[in-house]
């Protein structure tokens, strides 16, 4: 009687580990989560330029280190560089820079360009005061990206060769950028398929149209500032389909709907769509996008009589 309780706790033992096991496979088996390189223009002060500490009538340099960490070359001169929050504060000054050379996107085979942007080489403090006055200096880099996006989706009224249901995007469909497609799904009524993707700012700055005019954002004129904040969240967006009848559905800037190239804004769908036949296969699609980026470094000063 003993050897038979024995025997059969043995063999509930062995089946509470077997499951056990097959808990954790699937487990181990769950889709890992899509990660997101959102890289582009990286901005920094260079060390003690400017100090954080100031003494009056004392000069020192403003230096501001723009990188380039993303998929995308920025151009000579395509890149512009604003320093605000000194108002009357300091003198010796540039306000507006643009890069100089090249800013190579970043690469396996390369580092990414990378420019000092020198505002000032003999700032000083334009106060005279009597205690210790707190300030921030900030600089916000304007400037061209692009995002290129590639995924496989399943042409088809049913699943087959491929399967119609799921995420279509996964980690490395996107170029390293700050905007990217973080969703493709699809759906078939009938023999019309479906085919939506999701753009979204991911990175920390600010995304605008590509004709948005940086100068006129940050100039003194407050008219032309409000007109190009209009543009916020829109970008350029173009469809290669490849070999596919895909029609996607775009704004034209200028008004109306254009087909595979055009408008679209950022953290809306855009759909796409296909009438297919009994046959089942994967494709690839190629999604393209245009903006301009603007993003911000910000150092906390403190004046010294």
């Amino acid at each position: 009687m003993r050897n038979r309780s024995t025997l059969i706790f043995l063999t509930l033992a062995i089946i509470a580990l077997l499951v056990l096991g097959a808990t954790q496979q699937g487990c181990n088996q769950k889709a890992a989560t899509t990660r997101f390189n959102t890289s582009a223009l990286s901005l920094s002060f260079i060390d003690n330029a400017p100090p954080s500490k100031i003494n009056t009538g004392s000069q020192f340099q403003i230096y501001v280190k723009a990188e380039n960490t993303g998929s995308q070359p920025v151009d000579i001169g395509a890149a512009k560089f604003y320093l605000s929050g000194m108002g009357n504060n300091l003198k010796n000054f540039n306000t507006v820079m643009q890069n100089q050379g090249q800013l190579v996107e970043k690469t396996s085979q390369q580092e990414g360009g990378f420019e000092t942007i020198q505002f000032a080489e003999a700032a000083e403090s334009a106060l005279i005061i009597n205690n210790a006055f707190n300030f921030t200096l900030r600089a916000d880099a304007c400037y061209p990206y692009a995002t290129s996006t590639q995924a496989t989706i399943c042409i088809g009224q049913v699943d087959g060769m491929c399967t119609l249901s799921g995420e279509k995007v996964t980690t490395g469909s996107n170029t390293n950028a700050p905007v990217q497609i973080t969703s493709i799904t699809e759906q078939t009524q009938g023999n019309r398929l479906y085919v939506s993707f999701l753009i979204e700012n991911k990175g920390n700055g600010q995304v605008y149209y590509p004709n948005f005019d940086c100068d006129k954002y940050f100039g003194t004129a407050s008219s032309e500032r409000i007109r190009e904040e209009q543009k916020k969240n829109q970008i350029e967006v173009y469809v290669d389909p490849g070999q596919e009848d895909l029609k996607c559905t775009l704004q034209n800037p200028s008004g109306g709907e254009s087909e595979n190239s055009g408008l679209a804004v950022v953290g809306r769908k855009v759909t796409c769509t296909k009438i297919v036949g009994q046959q089942t296969y994967p494709t690839v699609i190629k999604i393209n996008l245009a903006y301009k980026y603007v993003n911000s470094v910000s150092k906390q000063l403190i004046i010294y009589p």
